[in-house]
């Protein structure tokens, strides 16, 4: 059981240290491709990609019991069909207006600024929780949240204390918050009934095709862009297999055991992995501000967690 335990809270990082790559990912690919055109190949790849290894597990399951066993990896595929609106919403939350909004205030913030504000998502889960989902906090994750919050803050700040941050930028980004409080409730649902790889792959598929009008009447990709791909195919590739794939998969898994309200604190750890990676990768400094911000993001992350290892 405490080996189970340990595997959540792993799932849980390792998909925010994909994350807090996207945004880097997305930056890098925003160079050459406006943001629908991305996100519409990130999900075609990320289809792909999942729809492979749901084949290869059918296939092996052909060999092991002479029967199709797309049911096994599923808890039901035929279950998809009992639960095709549920699955809608969900994905109409996320990936479509969620990516949306993040493109496009990322397009209008630093990665780092980015990462904090969607970092707040957290704050307003529980809320979200409580009325729809019955969950109940403990004033550990409380105490966590608030610690984290300002943490979040100190990151939004530079070195003269000033808040440097669009206003166009905001309204998308927490727009993006929003939708991924709503995303969390209906997934939440979806977990009690489906495993996270199903739960991944049927989500992309139906988001990929709210995705398709969009992408032939306002994106256009030019001949230039095809050539120049070799530019901009790894971070396009590394969004549609770690951050839309294997991130949505561990994290579906980790919301499953924990909750919506307890698995969210793990978005907090989103702008920290942004914050080094965007300084290794595109030498963004690191100041005072955004080191006490890890530091205090960190710090609510454990402290919020106190009360669940206990249970």
């Amino acid at each position: 059981m405490k080996d189970k335990n340990i595997l959540v809270h792993i799932s849980g990082v390792v998909a925010m240290i994909f994350w807090g790559m996207s945004f880097i990912w997305s930056t890098q690919v925003f160079n050459y491709l406006n943001p629908t055109t991305t996100i519409f190949f990130r999900l075609i790849i990320s289809c792909v990609f999942l729809g492979s290894i749901l084949f290869l597990k059918d296939l092996k399951g052909q060999r092991e019991r002479g029967v199709r066993v797309w049911k096994s990896n599923s808890g039901s595929f035929g279950k998809v069909k009992e639960n095709l609106k549920l699955f809608a919403l969900a994905a109409l939350f996320e990936p479509f207006l969620y990516f949306i909004f993040e493109s496009y205030g990322l397009l209008n913030s630093a990665p780092v600024v980015s990462s904090a504000i969607i970092a707040t998502i957290p704050l307003f889960t529980p809320i979200a929780a409580f009325f729809f989902l019955k969950e109940r906090l403990t004033a550990w994750n409380i105490a966590g949240f608030i610690i984290s919050f300002f943490g979040v803050i100190f990151m939004l700040l530079n070195k003269n204390l000033e808040l440097t941050v669009s206003v166009k930028g905001i309204v998308f980004l927490f727009s993006a918050v929003i939708v991924a409080v709503a995303y969390s409730i209906s997934l939440r649902k979806l977990t009690l009934i489906y495993k996270p790889l199903t739960i991944t792959f049927v989500q992309n598929i139906i988001g990929m095709i709210y995705f398709i009008p969009m992408f032939f009447i306002m994106e256009k990709v030019t001949p230039s862009q095809i050539v120049e791909i070799g530019k901009y195919i790894v971070p396009l590739l590394s969004l549609g297999v770690f951050a839309s794939s294997v991130a949505y998969t561990l994290w579906a898994y980790a919301f499953s055991k924990l909750g919506a309200a307890k698995a969210n604190i793990y978005s907090n750890l989103i702008p920290v992995f942004t914050a080094i990676f965007s300084c290794i990768i595109i030498g963004e400094n690191i100041n005072i501000q955004k080191i006490l911000g890890i530091l205090l993001v960190i710090g609510g992350l454990i402290l919020s967690q106190l009360k669940l290892k206990k249970s």
